[in-house]
Order: structure tokens, then C-alpha cells, then sequence
């Protein structure tokens, strides 16, 4: 057996194959050996992505275990396994109570190495149900285990899903920051297969930065190492990273980026996780759609829309709350890119619809405090042990000096504590500041970005209302964006919605707001400005985008479509929804103009 975990460590295939081999002497074994087979089988058909077949193998061994007198902690280990098992083919409920079982019976046998793994999973479950706070809570006990232990395979599996966990709340330096310790702790402990699945992560996570220098690689490491890793689902994510990140990267390769979605579609073929086929659906529309490819863009875009409802009603909310999201947005493209803008207003008002709908106090917020909380509660035990060692050394200069000095010696020692306390609270206010700009704040542009935009504008109707003023809200969108993308490159289209943004920026006073909407569409906020007055903003604002010399960068004219809309409900969900439509409106009449309602 210790042959196959050291085999299972570097390369899954060859660790079946020995297990294959010894099939024919199960039966001669104890029951408990029997049982370390029976589990490692199902490990190595979870790392293989046979998740039907570890199922089966850990719930006949889990029978088996029944025999004993006593649970063992091979019994916690197969249930980790089947819950593994069960959680990728979808029933959370069932891996749930699975790790809890698991976590119970190593948890009265001391074994706090499994103690972690089990917090591990039921944090990862967490997560998938957008419980993000529960999710840090478990991650952070299992970290704490895993640092009292110095195992550098538990330390691996906990900074990786703290990597995962982060990468969802879009944290992504600290979720970088765990995928590089997870992947050095994994080498450490001589668990290649895990470091190969870490190295994707990482280099998804360099994608998600830009930096595709560095991405590229680590995808094509993983890739070539196919038949060692023995996954077809891990190498089907590799290749649809390697496909982004050629269409993405500086010298674009559009047609590699397609052969490289094509494999990947093949290695998801056969995929057994409950995700990965409306995952890769997306992944393909998105790419195909970039490309240029609408026809097929369009087919996968309905596939994906095919599989969705089969999410619908259930607990699996990381799934269908993103894909929803994707869905509409991409339906909507598609419709605009072919001229079809009342198929693609109605896409786009279902997205904004669902949007809305989602709880507008994210989850990430929670974390955050949780995060702070436990770094403080960390820094409270190192100030009490600190403040032990001063409260030593003024008992003994108490004793050696008179009254007068000591005394003076406890105001000095309050002074410092006082400074020390008045910079730890500055650092967390600017600390806080920072996070709340950056939660407002479009990463690109530097404008407001859609979740403030969504808050102000509710409160400027609300304003609007309450004191009987006007207020009107712009949506502007760059006409033929996609051919400046396909002419010059992404890096000239970002440049270009920079720009936008500085022009814009630059027309509005200090109550109106620029804002970007997503993609190449931005909104402005017009509050106490009259509907005429909104007319003529929107046509300064249209003209000066048109003559502004981009032919200096680009060689072509920039021009805008515009949609203005004052409301006397001034309800700023329809404003917003109307506003839109009549962008649409001014793009079938001929693009680079202004539409209102007459």
C-alpha cells in the first residue's frame, strides 16, 4: 500500500494500475487493509474524475467498515472520499452530511490532521453555496490545525481553497498570494498530482491579472504533463485557459485560441462534474463571440442556457447565480453584434432584472470582517503577551526605584500604548478607505463602477422625488467596438474606453456621476437637470467623444449612441431599463446620435 500512496502522489494512472494488480488478493487481507484499498481506490478515481465509480468503491468499503468493533479513521477517510465524490456529480446535501460523518469520527479519535481535512471540505461546500463568511471561519480553523502540525500537504490543500475562496469574493492578489504557498507546500510534501492541479489555478489567477507572460507556461506545463496528471477535466480547464490567454495576450492568436478551445471541449466531453458542461458551454460562447464566430457563439450560448435549467431551484447558487448572469449578458452581445437590438434590450433587461433581484449586501462584506476580525483577534493574543512581558519588567523597576519614577515610568508606558493604538486605528481607517474605493471603483476606467452606480442612482431618484426636482440619467454605448478590438487589439480597445471615460469625465460637475455600465457602455447620472438640459449634455458629450483626434492612436473617428430618458417617478430601475432602450433606438437609426423620447 505504501507503494501505491507514493505512486497516487506523482501519477494517479500508474497508482490504479498497481491497485488493479493486487484486486485478485483482496480477499486474503484483514479487514482493515481491505478497507485502506477500498479508500485508495476511491482517492484515485476522484483524481482520475470517476467520480461514479469512487461513489461505489467508497460506499461497498463503507459497508464493509461496518463490521468493525470500533469506527476507524480509515472509515473518516472514505467518507471524505465518497463526499468528494458526491459533491463533484452535484448533491451538496448528501457530501455534506458525508464530511460531517467523516469530521465526527475523526474528531473523537484525536486525529486532527483529518479534523482539518474535514473543515476543509465543509468550508469548500460553504463557498459553493455563497455562505463565503462560514466558508473563511472553517478555512481558518483548518489553517491554524495545519500550522500546529507543520504538514505541508494539509497546509497545501487549506491555501488552495483559500486561493478558490478569494478568487470568488475578487480578491485576487491575496488569492494569488495562497495559490503560490499552496503550490510550494504541495512540492514540499512530494504531492505532484495536487501541485499540477494548484499550478492551473495559479496560472487562471495570472490570466484573471493580465499578465499572461507568466500564465502561458505554467498552462503548458500542465498540458504537457497530461498523462502523468490523469485528468481529463483538469487538463479540459487548461486548455480553455490556454485558449483565453492567446486571444487575450499582446501578439493575439485568434486561430490558436480556437484549435485550443476545440481540445478542451473534447477533454470536457466525458466530464462527470455537475458544473463543467454549462461551464465550458459559456467558456466556448464567450470565446467563439470574441472571435467573431457568432453562429457558433450562438449555439453554444443556447446550449448553456439548455443546461441551465437544470439548476434552477436548487441549492447549487455559485452555478446558476454566475451562469444566469453570463447568459443573459451574452445573449444580449450576440443580439447586438447581429443588429437584433429588441432581442438583445430584452436580454439585457433580464439581466439587469436578475441582477437587482440578488441581495445587494454581498456576502464578501462579511468576510471581510470576518478577515480583519480574525487578524485582530490574532494580534490581540501577541499584544496580551506583550503586555505580560512589560507588566514583568515595571514590577521590577517598581521594586528598584522610588514611587515618583515608577509612576512616571506607567504614564510614559500609557503614552506609547496610546500612540501605538491611535497608528493601529489610522492604519485601519485608511485600510477600510482603501477597500471601499476599490469596492466602488472600475478596475479599468476608474470610474464609478456598476454596483456604486446602482446605489446612487436609487438615491438620487429617491432625492429627486422627496424634493420635487428633476433628474435624468444617460446610457451611452461605442459604436462598432468590436471592430476597433478585432483591428487594433484588446489593448487598443481598453485604451479607447480610457480615454472615453477621461472625455467623460471632464463634461460632468461635481453631483453628476460618469459611471461605466460593463463592457463599452457608461451611464451618467444627471440629477437636478431638466430634460432639455440632459438633451443638450448628451449631444456635448456625443460631439466631443466624435472630434476628439483618435485618429492620432486608432486612424478612425470614435463615435457613441446615446439614450436619454427624466423620469417624473423617477424610479431609477426604469429610468435606467428605458434609457438603454433608447440607446438601441439611436443605434438602428444610424448609430452617433442622440435618441430621447419625443
Amino acid at each position: 500500500m505504501t507503494e501505491v500512496e507514493s505512486l497516487q502522489d506523482k501519477n494517479p494512472s500508474q497508482a490504479f494500475l498497481a491497485l488493479d494488480a493486487q484486486m485478485k488478493n483482496l480477499s486474503a487481507l484483514t479487514i482493515e487493509n481491505q478497507l485502506t484499498f477500498y479508500r485508495l481506490l476511491a482517492e484515485v478515481y476522484v483524481e482520475q474524475a470517476q467520480y461514479h465509480r469512487s461513489k461505489s468503491v467508497a460506499t461497498k468499503a463503507l459497508s464493509l467498515a461496518r463490521r468493525l468493533t470500533n469506527p476507524s479513521i480509515e472509515t473518516a477517510e472514505l467518507l471524505f472520499a465518497r463526499g468528494f465524490a458526491i459533491e463533484s456529480l452535484g448533491d451538496y446535501q448528501a457530501a455534506r452530511e458525508d464530511y460531517r460523518s467523516g469530521l465526527e469520527i475523526a474528531d473523537s479519535l484525536n486525529d486532527n490532521k483529518n479534523v482539518a481535512i474535514g473543515l476543509i471540505n465543509l468550508g469548500a461546500l460553504d463557498y459553493l453555496v455563497e455562505k463565503f463568511d462560514r466558508s473563511l471561519i472553517m478555512f481558518n480553523d483548518a489553517l491554524s490545525i495545519a500550522q500546529k502540525l507543520k504538514d505541508d500537504e494539509l497546509l497545501g490543500y487549506v491555501y488552495s481553497e483559500l486561493g478558490i475562496l478569494y478568487g470568488l469574493i475578487v480578491q485576487d492578489e491575496k488569492s494569488l498570494a495562497y495559490y503560490e504557498k499552496s503550490y510550494e507546500h504541495y512540492l514540499k510534501a512530494g504531492k505532484t498530482y495536487y501541485a499540477y492541479t494548484t499550478l492551473r489555478n495559479l496560472a487562471t489567477g495570472y490570466a484573471v491579472n493580465k499578465d499572461y507572460d507568466k500564465a502561458i507556461p505554467l498552462y503548458k506545463e500542465v498540458i504537457e504533463n497530461a498523462d502523468q496528471v490523469g485528468n481529463d477535466e483538469l487538463i479540459a480547464y487548461a486548455y480553455s485557459g490556454m485558449a483565453w490567454a492567446q486571444v487575450k495576450k499582446e501578439d493575439s492568436d485568434p486561430e490558436a485560441a480556437y484549435q485550443y478551445m476545440l481540445l478542451a471541449s473534447q477533454y470536457a466531453q466525458n466530464a462527470q462534474q455537475a458544473d463543467i458542461p454549462i461551464s465550458f458551454a459559456l467558456e466556448r460562447g464567450y470565446l467563439f463571440r470574441e472571435l467573431g464566430k457568432i453562429e457558433e457563439a450562438i449555439a453554444s450560448m443556447e446550449q448553456a442556457e439548455q443546461l441551465l435549467r437544470e439548476y434552477q431551484d436548487n441549492e447549487h447558487k455559485i452555478i446558476s447565480t454566475i451562469s444566469q448572469l453570463d447568459v443573459y449578458y451574452l445573449k444580449a452581445q450576440l443580439y447586438k453584434e447581429l443588429g437584433d437590438y429588441k432581442k438583445a434590450y430584452m436580454a439585457q433587461d433580464k439581466y439587469v432584472t436578475f441582477a437587482l433581484s440578488l441581495p445587494e449586501k454581498s456576502n464578501a462584506d462579511k468576510v471581510e470582517d470576518i478577515r480583519m476580525r480574525y487578524e485582530s483577534e490574532q494580534a490581540d493574543i501577541e499584544n496580551k503577551l506583550l503586555a505580560q512581558k512589560e507588566s514583568l519588567q515595571a514590577l521590577k523597576i517598581k521594586e528598584a526605584k522610588v514611587e515618583e519614577e515608577s509612576r512616571q515610568f506607567l504614564m510614559s508606558m500609557f503614552a506609547v500604548i496610546s500612540l501605538v493604538l491611535a497608528w493601529l486605528l489610522l492604519k485601519t481607517v485608511k485600510g477600510q478607505r482603501h477597500l471601499l474605493l476599490a469596492s466602488r471603483t472600475d478596475e479599468l476606467t476608474g470610474l464609478t463602477n456598476r454596483r456604486r452606480l446602482m446605489q446612487l442612482g436609487k438615491l438620487y431618484a429617491q432625492q429627486a422625488q422627496q424634493y420635487q426636482q428633476p433628474f435624468s440619467v444617460l446610457v451611452i454605448d461605442v459604436d462598432e467596438f468590436k471592430t476597433i478590438n478585432d483591428q487594433f487589439g484588446h489593448k487598443a480597445g481598453d485604451k479607447t474606453l480610457q480615454q472615453l471615460a477621461q472625455l467623460g469625465q471632464s463634461l460632468v460637475s461635481h453631483k453628476q456621476v460618469f459611471a461605466r455600465l460593463g463592457g463599452e457602455e457608461f451611464t451618467v447620472l444627471l440629477p437636478e437637470t431638466s430634460f432639455t438640459q440632459a438633451i443638450d449634455f448628451a449631444e456635448q458629450c456625443r460631439v466631443k467623444i466624435e472630434q476628439h483626434p483618435w485618429s492620432d492612436t486608432l486612424g478612425r473617428n470614435v463615435t457613441v449612441s446615446i439614450g436619454v430618458t427624466t423620469s417624473k417617478e423617477n424610479n431609477f430601475d426604469q429610468m435606467l431599463n428605458q434609457a438603454d432602450l433608447l440607446m438601441y433606438q439611436a443605434k438602428e437609426q444610424g448609430k452617433n446620435r442622440v435618441c430621447y423620447e419625443s
